[in-house]
């Protein structure tokens, strides 16, 4: 099995049609056609229910999907250690991080990193904790910044010394006059929440409301997809701190009085060996957290 016809399936399965893959990838669609039925041949099964224009994926399809992520991303790995064995710092690192001021500790780290080993590529992905488990799992993941407590037998974990606050993004017509808000005030107040189990059953100890007393709407992965329904005074995001980045014309943090702090940390697999490029940078990371934080 060729990897390209691994790459031109994603390309379809992530795209929808086999127009738009065609576009991405540069290819006639004819030849995108008949690249997918070679495929299908070699695996003996429709992967996609063509549908209209659509190209829905099959239920073997959407293994073959997670399957194929893992391989493309195994391939680059083991291309990444030979050229360092080879001498030559290049190659790429996948992080994932959570939707809190983290992400301004990645960005320090990765600005003095890049400084170091300008051949080396980072691609960050905003992820809530329960998926960036899951990708460190299946190896689409080189490492990641998560939430505090969460699941971590499967993994090297380091503490950071970085803390975050937790609050509410709200609407600012609605809360008009409001600096903060209180965990009697909270109470009354409809709310999004995390959707990670882990955090939610910690929940009581962190915020010190019981969750049965809270006003609880619904469940998010990120902030960003519940922005709207705080703009509409629909439900409001409770979150931390560095998940909102400034003021809007319609929205504000507004912090909750007395709450503990966020705590955060550095994971990465146990399952594969970590390379020297990735090593650098979590040692880099650290030590940045412990100059600023």
């Amino acid at each position: 099995m060729e990897t390209r016809l691994l790459k031109y399936f994603l390309t379809i399965a992530q795209t929808g049609t086999i127009s738009q893959a065609s576009r991405e990838l540069h290819v006639t669609q004819p030849t995108l056609s008949r690249q997918l039925k070679t495929l299908e041949d070699e695996l003996g099964t429709e992967l996609f229910i063509r549908k209209q224009r659509q190209m829905i994926l099959t239920n073997a399809g959407v293994q073959l999907q997670t399957d194929a992520k893992q391989i493309l991303s195994m391939l680059t790995q083991a291309k990444t250690r030979v050229q360092e064995t080879d001498n030559k710092i290049v190659g790429t690192i996948a992080i994932g991080c959570i939707e809190s001021n983290a992400a301004n500790l990645l960005a320090q780290t990765i600005k003095r990193y890049h400084k170091q080993f300008p051949g080396v590529k980072i691609e960050l992905y905003d992820l809530d904790s329960t998926d960036i488990q899951e990708r460190l799992d299946q190896g689409l993941l080189d490492l990641g910044i998560v939430l505090k407590p969460s699941e971590t037998a499967k993994y090297y974990v380091k503490d950071l010394q970085l803390k975050d606050s937790w609050g509410l993004v709200v609407s600012k017509s609605a809360f008009l006059k409001k600096e903060d808000i209180s965990k009697v005030e909270l109470r009354s107040v409809p709310i999004f929440i995390t959707r990670n189990n882990l955090i939610q059953a910690e929940m009581t100890t962190l915020l010190g409301i019981p969750l049965s007393e809270l006003h609880i709407v619904g469940k998010q992965n990120l902030v960003s997809n519940s922005l709207y329904l705080a703009k509409n005074q629909t439900a409001y995001p409770l979150c931390a701190k560095g998940a909102f980045i400034g003021d809007t014309n319609d929205l504000k943090f507004l912090p909750l009085k007395d709450a503990d702090l966020i705590e955060q940390q550095v994971i990465w697999s146990k399952q594969r060996k970590v390379s020297d490029i990735i090593q650098n940078f979590i040692d880099l990371l650290v030590s940045e957290d412990q100059k600023n934080y």
